[in-house]
């Protein structure tokens, strides 16, 4: 799926820079408007095209969905230009449009599919996917792998129903929004309920550790992580098994 073109051609010098180091670390800063974007694609593109490695070897991290959808687009799209040159000696956009499909197609299946891109929390939704049974909390509590992810209205309701409800607190002594914030921080931190008492161990820390304690009991019955979970467990689970860690 290659020409013997120059594909790196309208890089400009520090783009090509960029795309071209090969072997150990490289750190680039650049401002907004400078190709970032593009030279993170053709870096992705030149290590399948030119070095051999395999797409699903390349592990690509951003900060938004847009990111990742916009970088899939465009490695789809430079792979599926050659794809139409060298099949057809055309341009993809001159073909018609069951050639286009086809040939996209088989880019995706081969490329873009199996490449990893994509945010943190995306990225480990997709590791938990494959091993989130094989991990066990501090108290026992397991998940399967079909679980769900609670949104932030998710999360507060059942948050308000623990303080007002299940522990019978006063809401206005524990805000559930501020003890929603609470359990965040610590779970971003990566402590548990047993830790964060055992830093603070205060009336409402107790109070709060309880509150998070329960909540982390009620995820796991409806099979359900939040946000912050999809960080902390990944960190959790490779903590608690070698053989995963080494997988990965």
């Amino acid at each position: 799926m290659s020409s013997n073109t120059d594909f790196l051609s309208h890089l400009n010098p520090s783009q090509r820079l960029s795309v071209e180091h090969f072997n150990g670390p490289m750190l680039v800063v650049a401002g907004a408007g400078s190709g970032k974007t593009r030279a993170l694609t053709y870096r992705i593109a030149n290590l399948i095209r030119n070095h051999g490695i395999e797409p699903e070897h390349i592990l690509a991290v951003t900060f938004t969905n847009k990111a990742a959808r916009e970088m899939r687009e465009r490695i789809e799209n430079i792979f599926a230009q050659e794809l139409a040159t060298e099949l057809h000696q055309q341009r993809l956009e001159l073909l018609s449009e069951y050639d286009q499909k086809k040939i996209k197609s088989r880019v995706y299946r081969k490329i873009t599919k199996p490449l990893w891109i994509g945010t943190f929390h995306s990225l480990s939704v997709r590791i938990l996917r494959f091993d989130i049974n094989k991990y066990q909390d501090e108290r026992g509590r397991t998940w399967k792998r079909n679980f769900s992810i609670f949104d932030e209205s998710d999360v507060q309701s059942l948050i308000k129903n623990i303080v007002t409800k299940s522990l019978n607190l006063d809401d206005k002594k524990f805000d559930p929004r501020k003890m929603r914030y609470a359990i965040s921080n610590a779970k971003n931190q990566g402590l548990t309920p047993d830790e964060l008492i055992k830093q603070e161990p205060g009336y409402r820390e107790r109070v709060l550790a309880e509150v998070y304690n329960e909540y982390q009991s009620r995820l796991a019955a409806n099979n359900a992580l939040d946000f912050d979970d999809l960080i902390l467990i990944p960190v959790r689970l490779f903590e608690q098994n070698e053989s995963i860690l080494g997988y990965w």
